[in-house]
């Protein structure tokens, strides 16, 4: 389709000019041979009546017509030969030229042409027909001779009042730059249209009602969506000033800057977010979203049930830390007020003591406990692959890389909390990383090029002493002291005796329920020797203990048979490692997974976390380490 463009002309032969142009061009043009109130007014009315696209004029005709219309109008002003010509010209009817020129262009400076043509020049402005006419009697009265204007009706006027009226004609030049600068208009146009079309379309798209009013409170665009909440036509709105009786949008303009203002419209409740937009120079109005309530509450249960599906959750609370120690009730306290705060936590406890109880019980008691929780061991992974899964990587960073990449756990974590159990055991390399992390609140994926920001609380957790770590050159002393921010030290459970009751008839009451047994109580004697036990694997231990023990019972009460045994096998092993100053190591009797598993904990302490060593104690290859170490994560 052809550009349609609109030209006034101020003289025939500028009408022949824009008709060679347009032909050449094969522009649809149409010519109205008018000057300024007049042609604004039929410009107007053609305006109204068809599709036109961009207007071309001259001077204070084109100033005339911005006034009237709202498509972009184009100057098409004659140039300085143009100008020259025309004086040259008039020097031969008289020495002094009056020119007639439109207040809306910028007034010349005559002084050097009049020495260089040797002619008296002054200049007289006009802004409408009536100053027209008036500067030109008044040129007249001055005593001028000549009168030059930009249109054929000056040069009427001129001689009506016997003065030589002579037309600044514009060149073919002038008329193709002015004819093509309207094109490059309706290009940008076109261009623009193009653009709000397609991101009309996908606001539209967007589930949420969209509302943008300029600086004046005018609504320039209100979604489909936006309409059904509010009840109300805005597309017949768009461009008026919000009145008293729009009240539902004056309502919208009462409540304050923000996200999540709540507001009741309509019989619906509604999340309404309004923000300002504009740059450093310019406020350019307001932006309001609106959502149903009762939206946001699906869609919040909608990612509950996902983060339940991939298991980002944490399942234990506070309520589940079972304690009559005084000393540890004092750190379940300290827990808590940990729970008020965003900063990091570093839990320090022998294995089994409960140190992701309390990372799950603190993420559950805090501000994030709508976000995922996620934990990982950092000594179940090698150095390569814990990389990957902690900070993620791009399609192809590496070979068998998932195709299109995968996120990180600290993506996944994003808005929630993390918790790297082991943080002891990760390796220099891994350990700057982290550190980057954790002080720019960013992550960049192995293989990547930008930054991913990510908000995230950490929790690590070790039974090493990282301080020593540190003096030995293992750990870095500026990771340790941004993890070292809160600190819970967990005791062992030889050092809260008083509750080893009270735990072991928790897991009698769990293991009776699971495996649908009905045992009733402890007896004396064996709790006098669970008092006594030194309890190496702690809460962990202590649990497994009790399951075997449910396990093995047929009756309503403990098997003594089943309880001596398991007794004397805790106790032999109690013995055996101390009188071969740990050349020997002994585990309880189970399954044998359960056994190895005790084996590879038991050595993996005595190899302080080196997996390399650890493996090779074992007699194993590292990969078969890894999926070992893997499985019982797992499993747990």
């Amino acid at each position: 389709m052809r550009p349609k463009i609109l030209v006034t002309s101020p003289y025939p032969q500028f009408t022949q000019l824009v008709n060679q142009v347009a032909r050449e061009r094969q522009l649809d043009v149409k010519i109205i041979e008018a000057l300024l109130e007049k042609a604004a007014k039929l410009v107007y009315e053609e305006v109204q009546s068809a599709e036109y696209e961009v207007v071309v004029s001259r001077g204070g005709t084109a100033a005339a017509i911005r006034e009237v219309v709202d498509i972009p109008v184009v100057t098409a002003e004659f140039n300085d030969f143009d100008l020259l010509r025309a004086l040259w010209q008039a020097k031969n009817f008289g020495d002094k030229i009056a020119y007639l020129g439109s207040a809306y262009r910028e007034a010349y400076e005559f002084d050097e042409l009049m020495e260089i043509i040797g002619v008296e020049l002054k200049q007289y402005t006009y802004r409408n027909s009536n100053d027209f006419a008036e500067q030109i009697s008044r040129a007249a009265e001055d005593g001028f001779k000549v009168v030059i204007s930009g249109a054929e009706w000056g040069q009427s006027l001129a001689n009506d009042v016997g003065m030589k009226g002579m037309i600044i004609y514009s060149s073919l030049r002038s008329v193709t730059q002015a004819l093509e600068r309207a094109e490059e208009v309706l290009s940008i146009r076109r261009r623009d249209k193009e653009y709000s079309r397609r991101l009309s379309t996908m606001i539209q798209a967007v589930d949420e009602g969209v509302v943008c009013v300029d600086a004046k409170d005018n609504i320039i665009f209100a979604n489909e969506m936006a309409e059904d909440l509010l009840k109300f036509n805005c597309s017949q709105a768009s461009g008026n000033k919000i009145r008293d009786d729009k009240k539902v949008l004056l309502k919208l303009l009462k409540l304050p800057m923000g996200a999540g203002q709540k507001c009741f419209i309509n019989g619906t409740d509604l999340v309404v977010n309004r923000a300002k937009v504009s740059d450093q120079k310019e406020y350019f109005g307001e932006v309001f979203t609106l959502q149903k309530i009762s939206q946001l509450q699906q869609l919040e249960q909608k990612i509950r049930k996902e983060s339940h599906r991939k298991g980002l959750v944490a399942r234990f609370s506070f309520a589940d830390i079972l304690t009559q120690d005084e000393a540890m009730g004092d750190i379940v306290e300290k827990a808590e007020n940990f729970s008020g705060v965003d900063s990091t936590v570093l839990i320090i406890g022998e294995s089994g003591c409960g140190k992701e109880l309390f990372s799950q019980s603190i993420h559950r008691a805090s501000n994030r406990y709508n976000g995922p929780f996620v934990a990982v061991n950092c000594a179940a992974l090698p150095e390569e692959l814990l990389e990957s899964e902690l900070f993620g990587y791009e399609d192809g960073a590496f070979t068998g890389a998932r195709k299109g990449g995968k996120p990180g756990l600290f993506e996944l974590a994003h808005g929630g909390t993390i918790f790297l159990d082991e943080i002891g055991s990760i390796s220099l390399g891994v350990q700057a990383r982290l550190l980057r992390v954790l002080q720019e609140r960013e992550v960049m994926r192995i293989g990547g090029e930008s930054v991913i920001p990510v908000d995230v609380r950490c929790i690590a957790a070790t039974n090493k002493n990282l301080q020593k770590a540190v003096r030995r050159g293992d750990f870095r002393s500026d990771l340790y002291f941004r993890l070292n921010v809160l600190k819970l030290e967990l005791p062992s459970l030889k050092d809260r005796s008083g509750d080893i009751l009270l735990l072991a008839e928790h897991f009698l009451a769990e293991f009776n329920q699971k495996f649908g047994k009905k045992i009733n109580g402890i007896p004396e004697d064996l709790v006098a020797w669970m008092q006594a036990y030194s309890w190496p694997g702690n809460i962990r231990e202590l649990g497994n203990f009790m399951e075997r023990l449910v396990i093995l019972t047929d009756h309503g009460t403990l098997d003594r048979k089943w309880v001596q045994q398991l007794i004397a096998e805790a106790d032999e092993g109690i013995i055996c490692d101390s009188k071969n100053n740990g050349r020997r190591i002994a585990v309880s009797i189970g399954t044998l997974e359960e056994m190895e598993k005790q084996l590879i904990n038991a050595i993996n302490e005595k190899a302080q976390g080196n997996r390399s060593e650890l493996a090779k104690l074992l007699g194993i290859s590292r990969t078969t380490l890894w999926k070992k170490l893997n499985n019982q994560e797992g499993s747990d």
